[in-house]
C-alpha cells in the first residue's frame, strides 16, 4: 500500500508572529514544530505500513527550512520525503495550497492508495486543505477518521460525528484526515534522528517541476485575502465564593436581580 502523507511545519503557538503588511504568518525562524494533527496522520500511516506492507511518502510545502520537518518524518519510519518549495508559492492561501500539494501528488507513479491529513493545522485551524486536495485530485474524502483497518482491499474507518460513532467503508485511493485518538506520538531515536538529518535525501519539487503557472499559486492564485486581524476579547473574570448554601443562593439572586436578569417581584426570569 502506497500512503502520502501532508504535514506541515508550523509556528510554536507562544512564539507565531505575523507579517501585518502581508497578512500572513512569518514562518522563518527556530521555533517551530510539525502540526500535531498532522504528527499524528504520520504515525498512523506508519502503523498501517507496518500491518499492510508498502510504502509512506511525506510531503509538506513551505520554504526550505520546512526540511527538518520531512526529517523528523524520516527519522520516524516515512520512505521518502518530498519539499514543495518555491518563492511563488509564498503567500498563498488554502486554495493555492492545494493547488501545488494536488498537483505534486498527481505526479507521483504509482499513484497513492491513501493520502492522509491532520484534520486541520494550530496555526490557521480551516480545515480546509485536506478536502481541497481531495476535490482537486478527485477523490473520495473521509474526514475526522478516528480508527483505520484494512480489510481485503477496502478500508473500514471508523469516526465520530455529531455525538454517534460512524463506520465508512471505502476502497482506495482515498483522502483520511485524520482526527485525535487514531494514534500516538512516539519517540524518536537519537540514532534515527542523526541519520535523518545527515544521509537521508529529500527532494525538492519547485513551480516548473509541478507543471504550474505563477498565476496559479501564492496570492496570485488565492481566492481570499487576510484584510485585517482583531485579538480575542478578554474574557470576563468570574466570581468564586464559598460558604453556606443558603447564603450562597441569596447572594445568586441577589446578582442575578442587578444584572436584571430576574424579576424582583415574582422571582421569575
Amino acid at each position: 500500500m502506497n500512503i502520502v502523507v501532508c504535514i506541515k511545519q508550523v509556528p510554536d503557538v507562544p512564539n507565531i508572529r505575523i507579517d501585518r503588511d502581508r497578512m500572513t504568518v512569518i514562518r522563518e525562524g527556530d521555533d517551530n514544530i510539525i502540526n500535531p494533527l498532522d504528527q499524528l496522520a504520520l504515525e498512523a500511516s506508519l502503523a498501517l505500513k507496518r500491518r499492510e506492507g508498502g510504502e509512506v511518502t511525506v510531503l509538506t510545502m513551505g520554504p526550505p527550512q520546512s526540511e527538518e520537518a520531512l526529517r523528523e518524518a524520516l527519522a520516524a519510519g516515512a520512505d521518502r520525503a518530498i519539499l514543495l518549495t518555491d518563492p511563488a508559492f509564498a503567500g498563498g492561501d488554502t486554495l493555492a495550497t492545494s493547488r501545488v500539494i494536488g498537483a505534486a501528488i498527481r505526479k507521483m507513479v504509482p499513484f497513492p492508495d491513501v493520502v492522509m491529513c491532520g484534520l486541520q493545522t494550530m496555526d490557521s485551524d480551516t480545515g480546509h486543505v485536506g478536502p481541497q486536495i481531495a476535490e482537486d485530485l478527485d477523490l473520495p474524502q473521509v474526514w475526522g477518521v478516528n480508527e483505520i483497518l484494512y480489510d481485503g482491499g477496502w478500508l473500514n474507518l471508523k469516526r465520530v460525528s455529531d455525538g454517534f460513532l460512524e463506520t465508512v467503508r471505502v476502497q482506495p485511493p482515498v483522502l483520511l484526515c485524520v482526527a485525535r485518538g487514531i494514534a500516538t506520538t512516539a519517540h524518536l531515536p537519537l540514532g534515527a534522528l542523526e541519520a535523518a538529518f545527515s544521509s537521508a535525501d529529500v527532494q525538492r519539487w519547485g513551480l516548473e517541476d509541478l507543471g504550474l503557472e505563477k498565476s496559479d499559486v501564492g496570492f496570485s492564485g488565492s481566492a481570499t485575502q487576510v484584510w485585517r486581524l482583531r485579538p480575542v476579547p478578554p474574557r470576563r473574570k468570574g466570581d468564586i465564593v464559598g460558604g453556606p448554601a443558603e447564603d450562597l443562593v441569596a447572594r445568586l439572586i441577589h446578582k442575578l436581580e442587578s444584572l436584571s436578569l430576574l424579576n424582583e417581584e415574582d422571582g421569575s426570569s
